[in-house]
This record gives structure tokens, C-alpha cells and sequence, in this order.
């Protein structure tokens, strides 16, 4: 399959990598126990391109001989790569929980390193490729000068996947990698808040993050114009507890909103959204879930869901890899409200305001895939 290359109106799409040739030596997937905790990614795809929308392909690719068995060994290893807390329950752990579901599925072996310091990065690839593994996922793009061992002679029988790219490093033929627009589900988000709030009549609401640097600060701004879309004399309270994984000041950063009066709140954390949502939950505080699906979990009163947590991005990538169409040197976009994921959703829960909130959320990714709001200048990088 030829994927259309980059354009300029996609540096700030979605990246990954897939491939259509098919195999005549297809793994037979084994039963796992329980519900495929990555089904909602599998799908096709959920609506039609906007006139901005990405091509969900780019770049020319093409599927490495052996594959899945890139070194020809008998065996399929996977070996894994994160900078976070794969135990952290949303975030990273997804990423393992999707390698782990999909070596049991294939009969393949994996392993998995969590909490690698970013000067380690290289260091870490390189050591799986000392294991002989056939695919290394770098988990995240802060880990991304890791691809740059593709290119180790080391390394010449092992397929290189980065989620979350941003890309940057340029794609070329030694990897693949996978990207998604964060200011784009930060802004419909936002726009189904402010409708659950504009259902509910509540004026206030919470944006709970980490540190205050601009991955973080461009999604609280962009998250605020969608509430006031809505609702425009809405308050958004934002609050920084400067980490991203320690649970106590993400609680203490939450009761600190509630003493300001909030009557919902968005936690865009990875481990504290747990404990938020818990808290909250004791509060009487609504809650929109991120970064995976929440809409079923007794944690907290999640009224909607913002799913983009990487493993949902991974577990479609490893059923290619398993089939042999996992395409070297492509990028894959994944499309608010065109792919099955990221997604953003109302859940049962929001009561009365679910329509409000699900028919705001269609509109705004209209627009969005359209053209029709300016994310970057909302987030005050234009």
C-alpha cells in the first residue's frame, strides 16, 4: 500500500504505523479470558474526514521480510520501553496492558521497562536488541531519541515503533511512529462539559493537571475556550500541582477547587485521575475521565470519557504486526470523531445532560475536522 506523504497542514496530526500486504503465514490468535479491554480501538473508522482533517496514512512504507518473526528465530518478542509508571492504572499502563494482551493472544513473549530516564533512552532500545527482540514500542515521545538506535547494526532485525512522535524525530525508513491531536480532544472536551454544566446549571468547573508547562497549560486553555462555547460566563477553575504522578497534591489540588465552589471537574492526569475521581465521588463532584474509557468504572461519577491513553492506539498496530502488514517508515494520524479512537464521550451517568453533551461533542468534532476553530491560536501558540 502507497501512503500519501507529509504535508504541511498535518505537522500537527497523529502518528503510527500500519500497513496493508497481506500474509499467507497469519499467527492463529489464541482465546484470552475476559473482555478485549481494547475492543472500542479495533473498529473502522466512526465518521467521515473534515475538510482540515489529516490523512490517517503518511509517508511511503513498506512491511519488513519475516514479520512478525523479524529475526527469524522460531519466537515473537516484544520488548517495551516508558518513561512513566506502567503500573500507574491509566496512562502508561496502557501501553503494557495492550503489549500483554496481545502476546497472550499470539502465543509471543514480552517484556516490559518502565520509569527509564530520558539519557537512558538509547541505552535501553539497544539492550532489548541485545535480547533479540522483534519489536520495540517506545512508549512515549519522551523517550523518542530512542529510534536513533534503529540504525545500530545492533538493531538491523527489530522493528522500531514511538507512540506519540509529535513529529519530531522526522519520520524516515527506520521506524514507525503514531500521533494524535491533544488540543483537538481538549477542545470538544470542553465543549461537552460545558454542555453537561449548561444541562445542569452549573457556573464553575475544575481543570486538574500536573506541571504547568505547555503541555499541559495549552490543554487547560484549550479546554477552557470549549466550556465557554457552551457556557460563556462559565469559570474554569485551573490548577497546577507541579507533578504528574503524586497522588497527594493531585487530592489536595482537587480540594482546593471544591473550596472555590466547582460543581464538576476534569482530572488530566495519568495515576491521580483515580484518586481524584474517588474523592470526588465523596463530594458529589461529576467527573470527566482521561486518559482511558470510564465510562463503566464504579471509581468515580464519570459523566464522560477522554480516551487517548496510548495503548488504544498500540493494540490495533500489534494485530497488523501479528499479521504481517505492520508497514516500516509510515505515520499513523488517529482523527477525533474519524477513528474509533481518541474519542470523547458522554457517559449513562450524565443523566439528562447525556444528549446535550453527546450532540455538543459531534458538533464541536465537526468543526473541528472543518477547520472551523482555531485550536492553536485558542492555545496561544499560533
Amino acid at each position: 500500500m502507497r501512503i500519501q506523504k507529509f504535508s504541511a497542514a498535518c505537522v500537527a496530526a497523529a502518528v503510527l504505523a500500519t500497513a496493508g500486504c497481506g500474509s499467507s503465514d497469519e499467527p492463529e490468535a489464541k482465546s484470552v479470558d475476559g473482555p478485549d479491554p481494547f475492543a472500542v480501538a479495533r473498529g473502522e473508522t466512526i465518521g467521515e474526514p473534515g475538510t482540515a482533517t489529516a490523512e490517517q496514512w503518511q509517508g511511503d512504507g513498506s512491511v519488513p521480510k519475516g514479520q512478525p518473526d523479524m529475526n527469524g528465530d522460531g519466537e515473537v518478542s516484544v520488548g517495551v520501553i516508558t518513561s512513566g509508571d506502567t503500573n500507574d492504572g491509566t496512562y502508561y499502563q496502557s501501553t503494557a496492558d495492550a503489549v500483554a494482551y496481545a502476546a497472550d493472544q499470539y502465543g509471543w513473549k514480552h517484556t516490559v521497562q518502565g520509569l527509564v530516564p530520558l539519557t537512558q533512552a538509547v541505552t535501553a532500545a539497544e539492550n532489548l536488541c541485545r535480547q533479540r527482540v522483534d519489536l520495540i514500542v517506545i512508549g512515549d515521545a519522551q523517550l523518542s531519541q530512542a529510534v536513533t538506535a534503529a540504525s545500530n547494526p545492533l538493531c538491523k532485525e527489530t522493528f522500531f515503533y514511538l507512540q506519540g512522535g509529535y513529529g519530531s524525530p522526522k519520520q524516515d525508513s527506520t521506524f514507525t511512529q503514531s500521533y494524535d491531536v491533544g488540543l483537538d480532544y481538549a477542545y470538544v472536551a470542553g465543549v461537552g462539559m460545558g454542555a453537561y454544566m449548561k444541562a445542569n446549571d452549573i457556573e464553575k468547573t475544575g481543570f486538574l493537571a500536573g506541571i504547568a508547562a505547555p503541555f499541559n497549560t495549552t490543554i487547560g486553555k484549550v479546554f477552557k475556550a470549549g466550556v465557554t462555547s457552551q457556557v460563556p460566563d462559565a469559570e474554569v477553575v485551573e490548577t497546577y500541582t507541579g507533578d504528574q504522578i503524586d497522588v497527594g497534591k493531585a487530592v489536595e489540588g482537587f480540594n482546593a477547587q471544591v473550596s472555590q465552589g466547582i460543581g464538576a471537574v476534569y482530572p488530566y492526569f495519568g495515576a491521580p485521575t483515580i484518586a481524584v475521581a474517588k474523592k470526588a465521588k465523596e463530594s458529589g463532584i461529576p467527573v470527566l475521565g482521561s486518559p482511558k474509557a470510564f465510562c463503566d468504572s464504579s471509581d468515580g461519577d464519570f459523566i464522560g470519557e477522554v480516551v487517548f491513553a496510548p495503548g488504544y492506539y498500540l493494540a490495533p498496530m500489534l494485530d497488523l504486526f501479528a499479521d504481517g502488514e505492520l508497514e516500516l517508515g509510515v505515520t499513523r494520524n488517529w482523527r477525533l470523531g474519524v477513528d474509533p479512537v481518541p474519542a470523547v464521550r458522554a457517559c449513562d451517568s450524565a443523566g439528562d445532560g447525556k444528549d446535550a453533551m453527546s450532540q455538543a461533542i459531534e458538533q464541536a468534532q465537526a468543526d473541528v475536522n472543518d477547520g472551523k476553530i482555531d485550536l492553536f491560536g485558542l492555545a496561544g501558540v499560533s
